[in-house]
């Protein structure tokens, strides 16, 4: 994931609901003092399309199940991958983008190679995808970003059971996760969830761990 620099924009906390809890609020303010912070939950995120890219995600930490349950969700609905950099960087010249790929599009192309993807740019609705499920597109799709596509929970578990992937070009960003004890000691429930490498914030302790994937 790229690190830019975050001075100029919201720091966006993702949450089962809002506000985010005081304990990380005073986490994340401590790491970035002067950047102003917004509190949001996790549907109002997905449907927001001016909804600033980098997030914290913040689950509530009552339960490891419910922690999980957030996990798994914003899996689902917002951390979408960057298409692979060969497909990212054809668009972008259809489109007269002279931008470098994001960093994720380059991981993407080392995992999933070329191949061929729709582009479906502006609003995707359920029966929009429908349509395009079944015109013999490729299953590869790939949005804008993530918060253009207005299809319900249940909609995308239809089209994944077609064998719809989902890409954007303006993938979220995680800045962090911010984990209670207990949602750290289970990390093995969730590690394959959220991006390799990803920051994670310890609620107990100041510094910063680093989670791995296992072997």
């Amino acid at each position: 994931m790229s690190k830019r620099p975050l001075t100029h924009e919201p720091l966006v906390l993702v949450g089962p609901t809002a506000p985010a809890p005081k304990a990380v609020r005073l986490a994340v303010a401590s790491r970035f003092p002067g950047v102003r912070l917004v509190s949001i939950s996790l549907a109002l995120y997905a449907s927001n399309p001016r909804a600033p890219l980098r997030i914290v995600l913040c689950p509530a930490g009552r339960s490891v199940g419910e922690d999980l349950d957030f996990l798994r969700e914003a899996r689902r609905t917002i951390l979408w991958p960057a298409p692979a950099a060969e497909i990212w960087s054809a668009i972008a010249g259809l489109r007269g983008s002279h931008d470098a790929p994001p960093a994720a599009a380059s991981v993407a192309s080392r995992t999933r190679g070329s191949q061929s993807a729709l582009l479906l740019e502006g609003d995707v609705t359920l029966d929009r995808a429908r349509r395009a499920a079944l015109s013999g597109a490729p299953r590869d799709w790939i949005v804008e970003r993530i918060q253009r596509v207005r299809i319900a929970a249940k909609g995308l578990d239809e089209l994944r059971r077609v064998g719809i992937r989902w890409a954007a070009l303006e993938p979220v960003e995680i800045v962090a996760l911010a984990a209670s004890t207990a949602l750290l000691a289970a990390r093995h429930r969730w590690v394959r969830l959220l991006p390799p490498n990803v920051t994670v914030w310890p609620l107990t302790s100041r510094p910063e761990s680093r989670v791995t994937r296992p072997e």
